[in-house]
């Protein structure tokens, strides 16, 4: 019969799975809304995400507001890393360097987080870690270096546009890293904090943020498109605020409350798989054999990962408190 531990475990690590399927929708809808700008369908996603966190915490009742009121500060951090300022970086970089290019960077978030997050919390010997990092970073590679293959990066930026565009996601990836490791700490030390009920005060910092940002998007021209009917963009912005943001983020949450930072890391790149295998399922396509091997190295790399026994230690025995409390 499985122990409480084995319990937990499990459904951290079920958790962390549905959210990269439910966040590779991010890879798919863009795709299907050609034709609007990517900060348009971003500043959609997260007004939505707000909007529907507002619904929710008016709905929350006292407990949820007095969160909100003990925890604000973190809130907006979290909104300002793991979403606005992480994707306005990636944006940037796109537009200076190209998107190839940004992509290979910005797809080693996974391993950065692995990495960082058994630095901060020693859940794996290094010896047994190296496989599974390896096959990941691996199949990445091949992945990202073929995928950049149909695209040429900038090649008419000037040299210091593209240092800048390099220079920006990289600081995407610390963004985000950052967001992960204390995003897991905070939920760590808080286990009276309910998984939803985070996901929600920080959708609502995230509507915020993204509501002061809207004037200066549509004064540098960020807010455009050439689609006739908003219909779409409307239904795609509720889906990626409502399922990948919300969603995602409360199934992030649960992840990251019952497992290790190095494994919730690995999980990560279930989003990845799964947001190309959405956007060939679209095109109706098959990937290159060479790209399907890269997923295989990467699945198998998340496989080896998930099965390595964490070692004991403070962090794992207070996932007992928080599951007791979620």
């Amino acid at each position: 019969m499985p122990t409480s531990k084995q319990r937990i475990r499990s459904a951290g690590l079920g958790a962390g799975v549905v959210a990269g399927l439910v966040w590779g929708l991010a890879f798919l809808l863009p795709e299907l809304l050609r034709g609007w700008s990517a900060v348009t369908i971003t500043a959609g996603r997260y007004l939505a995400y707000g909007l529907v966190s507002l619904v929710l915490f008016v709905l929350g009742g006292v407990a949820l507001r007095a969160h909100a009121r003990r925890h604000w500060r973190p809130a907006i951090h979290f909104a300002i890393t793991g979403n606005a300022g992480y994707y306005l970086l990636m944006v940037l970089g796109v537009q200076a360097v190209g998107a190839p290019v940004t992509g290979i960077i910005i797809g080693c978030i996974p391993v950065v987080i692995a990495v960082v997050g058994n630095l901060v919390v020693r859940s794996h010997p290094w010896r047994r870690l190296a496989p599974p990092i390896s096959l990941v970073t691996v199949g990445l590679l091949v992945v990202n270096v073929l995928e950049m293959t149909g695209s040429a990066p900038n090649a008419d930026a000037p040299a210091m546009v593209k240092v800048a565009g390099i220079g920006c996601a990289f600081g995407a990836v610390a963004l985000w890293t950052w967001y992960a490791i204390a995003n897991a700490r905070f939920l760590d030390r808080h286990p009276d904090v309910p998984d939803t009920g985070w996901s929600t005060i920080v959708g609502l910092a995230t509507g915020a943020v993204t509501l002061a940002a809207l004037p200066v998007a549509a004064l540098t021209g960020q807010l455009s498109g050439t689609g006739q009917d908003p219909g779409p963009l409307v239904i795609g912005s509720l889906i990626l605020g409502i399922v990948v943001s919300w969603g995602g983020t409360a199934l992030w949450n649960t992840a990251s409350g019952r497992l290790p930072p190095t494994t919730a890391g690995i999980l990560i790149n279930v989003e990845t798989v799964s947001g190309f295998a959405y956007v060939y399922a679209a095109r109706g396509q098959w990937p290159p054999i060479g790209q399907l091997g890269g997923f295989a190295a990467i699945l198998l790399g998340v496989v080896l990962a998930v099965r390595l026994r964490a070692a004991p230690s403070p962090s794992n025995d207070r996932t007992d408190v928080r599951s007791s409390a979620s």
